[in-house]
């Protein structure tokens, strides 16, 4: 299910000459979202999983309507409504994409798990009390445009989004960290035209990540409490791939040359009275 928030030749009162509304569909939650119930079982073990599968779509989203469409609004050819040519409708669907920063699957599984307090006292001082809990979090990849990094247009529209033409129906490489986008699958538009490569037609590496914390409190007189905690986020040291360069005319285009935190870990103790 899906609704349209400005129809694509409506023309809301507060627009002014030369800007245009908004266009974007914001569909409600599509696909599944499955989850199983949180809850402490009998053994102090607790799972709580979802997964999201979505969609969204739209046009541009770097002009909402209230901005003028000047030089570098982001869409590959300025249009005012109020005086729209004859291919308008053609002209915004070069807009249309999917939205920024879409992942379309996203998995969350969080857990927990505690000693049981025993009944020895050695073995109640030393093992009872310890809480292990973990977050691990997976996400597809990020949504990508290839820009010329060229003024090619020559309408007005800074280089940083006018985009390239697609010329091989597989734009990836190997996907590696040298070789994400293949630089054949892509060519510079001819002077003075648009190119024909889709808006966030593109995908980044996928994301995966898992965060512990082992917790214990030992109580003491007079209600006074030490808590110990050691976290650990991105526990197993993942290379977690950023997004490659999508400049066209970069040197480096279609390399990832960046990544997400390593493993950082963090000890703390707290003391109550």
């Amino acid at each position: 299910m899906s609704r349209t928030i400005c129809g694509p030749t409506g023309v809301p009162n507060h627009i002014t000459a030369g800007q245009r509304p908004f266009q974007g569909l914001f569909p409600y939650p599509r696909g599944m979202r499955a989850a199983r119930p949180s809850g402490r079982a009998r053994n102090g073990v607790s799972v709580t999983a979802n997964y999201t599968l979505s969609k969204c779509e739209g046009v541009t989203t770097n002009n909402t309507g209230g901005n003028p469409l000047n030089v570098g609004t982001g869409y590959v050819e300025p249009i005012s409504l109020f005086n729209p040519p004859a291919d308008v409708e053609a002209k915004l669907a070069l807009d249309k994409g999917p939205c920024d920063n879409s992942r379309t699957h996203i998995f969350n599984l969080t857990a927990g798990a505690e000693t049981p307090r025993f009944s020895k006292t050695a073995a109640r001082l030393l093992a009872s009390g310890w809480r292990l809990s973990g977050i691990f979090r997976a996400t597809s990849g990020n949504t990508l445009s290839i820009s010329t990094g060229l003024d090619r247009s020559l309408n007005g529209v800074v280089p940083a989004t006018q985009r390239v033409n697609a010329v091989l129906d597989n734009p990836y490489g190997d996907k590696t960290l040298n070789n994400w986008f293949n630089p054949a699958a892509f060519a510079q538009p001819a002077i003075g035209t648009t190119g024909t490569s889709g808006r966030n037609a593109y995908l980044g590496p996928g994301s995966r990540t898992l965060d512990l914390s082992l917790v214990r409190s030992f109580s003491l007189q007079n209600m006074h409490r030490i808590e110990a905690r050691v976290e650990a986020f991105n526990a197993f040291n993942w290379l977690r791939w950023g997004d490659p360069i999508t400049v066209f005319s970069d040197a480096n285009f279609g390399r990832i040359l960046t990544s997400a935190d390593p493993r950082i870990l963090q000890f703390a103790v707290k003391y109550q009275f």
